[in-house]
């Protein structure tokens, strides 16, 4: 208890950063500031604004170095202590019997000095309890290899099966299983999921209150608009306008693609018995992993571009919502060919899927209120003429069908003694796997219209989050929630 020690002094780039994100999450404090810069004279802002220029920077640096010469940590044999805090000092006790996870880092600022980020998940936690910054990458290494070992020392006095050991040195036994992506995947990868068109919707309205467009853009606009009505060279503007859409077209893929490099440049996937790790990452190399027995959803997913490349992405989440799964939350695999999600789905224990449809009456609904919300919305444009409503309910109904359809294709349900299934999609797909032992709540409900159509719905609730399997048969239903409470009831294994 007594040889504390401080991490190396290049973590105080991460204490600037971590000073950096806390200034931000209070900075709607400041809007008191911000209404005396604005109402205030001239005077007055340029003082602020030197003050916040100035002095904002180095009261960062300042509390960052300060926070640095506090942090000290103690690792012996079976617990790890922490202390921070300036005014409001905190001890923190992590006994390694609880820990759940750990997983080293290498940020960018980092990698030049061989330091790294040693992020440690207790039972429980929300996400990562403990990070130890500043230390080299040996030290993280042999630390959690330290923690991993007592762990699983004590889980072999406990009477746990040791099938998936945490730990192995250097020199091991080839893994079981190695998933390497070359750097082509990755840029398919990026054409996949383009986080700039995600982008472009947010920023628009900010870029739309600048000067940017009233003094360049709607000019050019009104003077393509001239050439239009002048019609001169009315083929060269269209090659032009086509041009020019093109190549920004062509700047935001490359751009997606280039995004998709630096973050998951050289990955590599490793499995050696029940443990999987991820390592990853151009300028910052991040290695995370888990533990088999920690599954808790399983989710394939594969959009309209993914499809088209027969790929699919990985995620694998260990707790928590669907809707609030973090980054450190998650096992994740950008892209997978057949053969790599075949080799990953027998490593995983996936079984061939024996999908079952549900119950065509589920298209009624949907396709009823799309139309009616369609035919509406024309005929409050066109002040209600019945020949435009009437056209647009016949391209709606048939639209609306055509989609809702596609959907009812892709809607699917599966299970089997270990996992329980879900698919969904119109044009693309998503495959949600749940271990079928792993089940926390099990509500069956039929309401008016499921009960006209002699169907029902099962409610499941699981450490993964929740699901809905509906339209099949009630007697199906109950059967298939009597299966899963059996299955839960006779799991021996651990959950987490």
């Amino acid at each position: 208890m007594n040889n504390y020690q401080r991490v190396s002094i290049w973590a105080l780039f991460h204490f600037i950063g971590r000073t950096l994100a806390l200034f931000l999450k209070q900075a709607v404090n400041l809007i008191p500031l911000a209404v005396v810069v604005i109402t205030g004279g001239e005077q007055i802002r340029m003082i602020i604004m030197w003050v916040l220029a100035i002095g904002l920077p180095g009261l960062i640096v300042l509390h960052a170095g300060v926070s640095w010469w506090f942090f000290r940590y103690c690792a012996d044999a079976n617990t790890l202590h922490i202390r921070e805090g300036i005014f409001k000092r905190t001890q923190l006790t992590l006994d390694y019997d609880r820990i759940q996870q750990a997983d080293i880092r290498q940020p960018w600022y980092f990698r030049p000095f061989g330091q790294s980020v040693l992020g440690v998940e207790s039972a429980g936690s929300d996400g990562k309890e403990v990070e130890l910054a500043g230390l080299s990458l040996d030290q993280s290494e042999k630390l959690r290899q330290t923690m991993m070992l007592h762990k699983q020392e004590q889980q072999c006095r406990a009477g746990i099966e040791q099938n998936d050991s945490e730990v192995w040195p250097d020199g091991s036994p080839q893994p079981d299983l190695k998933v390497d992506l070359p750097l082509p995947e990755i840029a398919r990868y990026g054409l996949i999921h383009n986080p700039v068109l995600l982008v472009l919707p947010v920023v628009a309205y900010p870029i739309g209150q600048l000067d940017l467009i009233d003094d360049w853009l709607v000019p050019r606009v009104e003077g393509l608009v001239a050439t239009f009505t002048n019609g001169s060279s009315f083929i060269e503007t269209v090659l032009m306008s086509s041009a020019a859409v093109l190549v920004l077209l062509v700047l935001i893929v490359v751009f997606s693609v280039l995004l998709s490099i630096v973050r998951y440049y050289g990955f590599t996937l490793t499995v050696h018995g029940q443990r999987y790790q991820t390592r990853a990452g151009l300028l910052s190399i991040v290695s995370r992993s888990f533990q088999y027995a920690r599954l808790q959803r399983l989710v394939l997913q594969q959009g309209i571009i993914a499809r088209l490349l027969d790929r699919k992405s990985l995620r694998i989440d260990q707790s928590g919502r669907p809707d609030a799964i973090q980054q450190t939350k998650s096992f994740f695999v950008p892209v997978l060919d057949a053969s790599r999600e075949s080799e990953l789905a027998t490593s995983l224990k996936l079984n061939k899927p024996d999908w079952q449809s549900v119950h065509p009456a589920s298209m009624v609904m949907p396709w009823l209120i799309s139309t009616t919300i369609l035919v509406v919305m024309t005929g409050l444009i066109a002040d209600w003429n019945s020949l435009w409503m009437s056209v647009s309910g016949t391209l709606a109904g048939a639209l609306t069908g055509l989609l809702v359809w596609a959907g009812w294709r892709r809607r699917a349900v599966h299970i089997d003694e270990q996992w329980l299934a879900v698919r969904r999609g119109v044009i693309g797909q998503q495959q949600s796997w749940i271990p079928a032992h792993k089940m926390q709540t099990l509500r069956i409900r039929q309401g008016p219209w499921l009960r006209l159509w002699g169907v029902s719905a099962l409610h499941v609730l699981s450490a993964g989050g929740r699901e809905t399997i509906a339209w099949l048969p009630v007697e199906q239903i109950e059967a298939l929630k009597s299966r899963l409470t059996q299955c839960t009831e006779d799991y021996q294994g651990r959950w987490m």
